[in-house]
């Protein structure tokens, strides 16, 4: 039991610190990049469409605060099975486009960068965020939204 907790708290500190590098690197490129991004209204068509899988990547104190994205899956970044949970949606959804939305799109950016050097495809963050990054953010954007844990089946 003490082996797998060490482990976990291991595993959680590569990844905190892989995150604040990343974030480090990537707040100069905080621009609306296609390649990358998706707009709040793409996210949410898509969603409807039943195209895509939406992941909200904060904590769940975040997402008391202001609800969640209607549609949305919550799965916090901290997650030590995070990767694991992502990596078996992946399975089951193959064809589908998978994008991160956080608050502002800043820790979705550096989710989705590292996903992507690790070698998963079609995966993107969503721009603004859910409260925005300085643009309109999806709740600004008029958006659905839920209460957490209220209309959430995770």
């Amino acid at each position: 039991m003490r082996v797998m907790f060490n482990s976990q708290v291991r595993y959680i500190s590569i990844l905190f610190i892989a995150i604040i590098v990343a974030m480090i690197n990537i707040a100069p490129s905080l621009a609306f990049s296609p390649k990358r991004d998706l707009t709040n209204q793409q996210t949410y068509t898509m969603l409807e469409k039943d195209e895509l899988i939406l992941i909200d990547i904060r904590e769940p104190f975040e997402w008391k605060q202001s609800g969640v994205a209607k549609g949305a899956l919550t799965i916090p970044m901290t997650d030590p099975k995070f990767i694991d949970i992502f990596a078996q949606l992946r399975i089951d959804n193959p064809n589908k486009t998978i994008a991160f939305i956080c608050a502002s799109s800043r820790r979705s950016e550096v989710v989705r960068a590292e996903l992507a050097k690790r070698g998963f495809k079609n995966i993107y963050s969503v721009f603004g965020g859910t409260t925005g990054n300085g643009v309109a953010g999806w709740i600004k954007d008029g958006l659905p939204v839920v209460s957490y844990p209220d209309g959430l089946d995770m």
